[in-house]
């Protein structure tokens, strides 16, 4: 028997009731809920492995852990934090443009971790415009998307070229409209988000 708990609540399956662990979050999370923390046999899985795990078999004789919460709600939290993170990650832009031109080892760090939080910033806005359904006209966007895909694809090019003068003077003075694009609809969307709820 596979046990499961649900924000608490015991139901038991048998594992061949699902086809893999994919299988297994779409039949027992409901429509609107989403997954906050996973526990297997008594063991913190992080969120961000869930996808992994999602071909893997089930097994008979495993307890299954999951907090579930309402996606718009859980949503608001996530936003909350997302803004704060890049009003923090654009207050670090003077000195890791002050590293690169210094040709840093620390700058080419902060380089990549950057690279990574834009990467998160967009899975993130793609996941909030499918829950939400919002699109930029809903939202009155300022900012042109265009305009973010020029900033970004000139940074590609100096880092393509390993100019560190350019990728400085990028991150300096071009990067702010890449975070303040994130900013603003991110900002839009809880400003939505406060008013239907």
């Amino acid at each position: 028997m596979v046990k499961v708990f649900i924000n608490g609540v015991e139901t038991t399956h048998q594992a061949s009731e699902f086809e893999n662990f994919g299988d297994f979050l779409r039949k027992l999370i409901p429509e609107g809920q989403v997954l906050k923390s996973l526990k297997i046999n008594g063991k913190d899985v992080p969120i961000s492995f869930v996808d992994e795990l999602k071909g893997a078999r089930i097994d008979e004789d495993i307890t299954i852990e999951m907090e579930l919460v309402n996606a718009v709600g859980f949503l608001v939290e996530t936003l909350k934090d997302v803004l704060g993170y890049i009003e923090h990650v654009k207050r670090l832009l003077p000195e890791v443009s002050r590293n690169l031109i210094m040709n840093s080892e620390s700058g080419w760090r902060a380089i990549k971790d950057l690279a990574d939080g834009i990467s998160a910033m967009e899975n993130l806005r793609t996941s909030t415009r499918q829950i939400t359904k919002l699109t930029e006209e809903e939202l009155n966007m300022v900012t042109n998307p265009s305009e973010v895909m020029e900033v970004l694809r000139s940074l590609l090019s100096a880092l393509d070229a390993r100019d560190n003068l350019e990728v400085s003077d990028v991150v300096e003075n071009k990067i702010p409209v890449v975070l303040n694009y994130y900013i603003e609809y991110f900002s839009k969307v809880l400003e939505a988000l406060r008013t239907t709820n």
